[in-house]
Order: C-alpha cells, then sequence, then structure tokens
C-alpha cells in the first residue's frame, strides 16, 4: 500500500517509508490512498476472534510487505500487551476502553504499535531516528 502527502505536493511513498519520514517533505501528513474493506463474513466472525486476530487482520493490509506476517503479528501481541475491555453501557451501546495502558490514554495502542514498527525497521542499521511525542492535555493520567 502506498501512503499519500495530504497536502499533496510529496510523491507516494510506502509504509516503511512513511513511518521512518513520519511527515511528508511538503509537511503534510501521510494517508493511505485506500481503505481496506472487510467483507460481511468476516465481521459476522469477529465474535470468535480475539482481539490480537482482529488487530492483524486490520493492520495488515495497511503494511503491505514492509512487515512479515510472524513479525507483525508479535508487534500487535505487544501492542496489545494490556487489557482493553469492551464494556456494555446499555442493551444496544457498547465501549471499547482503550485507556487501560501505561499511561492511561488511548494513544498507548497507536504509540506502541508505530514505536515497534519503526523498531523494526531500524534494526541493525546505524541510523538514528527522533521521535517526538506530545500530549493534548486531555486524556489519560493527564
Amino acid at each position: 500500500m502506498k501512503y499519500y502527502s495530504l497536502n499533496k505536493q510529496s510523491s507516494p511513498v510506502d509504509f516503511k517509508e512513511a513511518t521512518i519520514l513520519g511527515q511528508a517533505p511538503d509537511k503534510g501528513l501521510y494517508f493511505p490512498e485506500t481503505i481496506p474493506q472487510k467483507d460481511k463474513a468476516w465481521i459476522d466472525s469477529i465474535e470468535q476472534m480475539n482481539d490480537e486476530d482482529i488487530a492483524f487482520d486490520v493492520i495488515r493490509p495497511y503494511i503491505g510487505s514492509a512487515i512479515p506476517d510472524e513479525k507483525l503479528r508479535n508487534i500487535v501481541k505487544e501492542t496489545l500487551s494490556f487489557p482493553i475491555p469492551l464494556v456494555q453501557v446499555n442493551k444496544e451501546i457498547s465501549s471499547l476502553e482503550l485507556f487501560h495502558g501505561p499511561t492511561l490514554a488511548f494513544k498507548d495502542i497507536g504509540a506502541r504499535f508505530m514505536s515497534r514498527c519503526l523498531g523494526y525497521f531500524l534494526s541493525g542499521e546505524s541510523k538514528k531516528v527522533t521521535v517526538l511525542v506530545a500530549t493534548s492535555g486531555d486524556t489519560g493520567g493527564a
């Protein structure tokens, strides 16, 4: 899968390059060229799947061949190493609680996933990458 800059002034890149660069040369955010769809059979079977299998199936098309299945499954497993309970609010509404990670913020999931992908891409290289993160202060322990 290719990722393009939302500013549309840079060439599309693959997942690895988008992950390492973080931001396109034109200062735009990278966005996938397509949004993969899951078919009805997959949706109907989701209740029988565990969190790791669901996450792997959803993320796999976005990664393409950049990370082999075995490594990607391990990244997903490490990312989801804390509880993510589905809590029933009422008969028709449930809420997925994404705030049980180390910093008590939903961002723990995305940050853990991206840092592990970055670690995979840079393993064995002498290249250094600076990762700059921030919080809006409205989530988690903030």
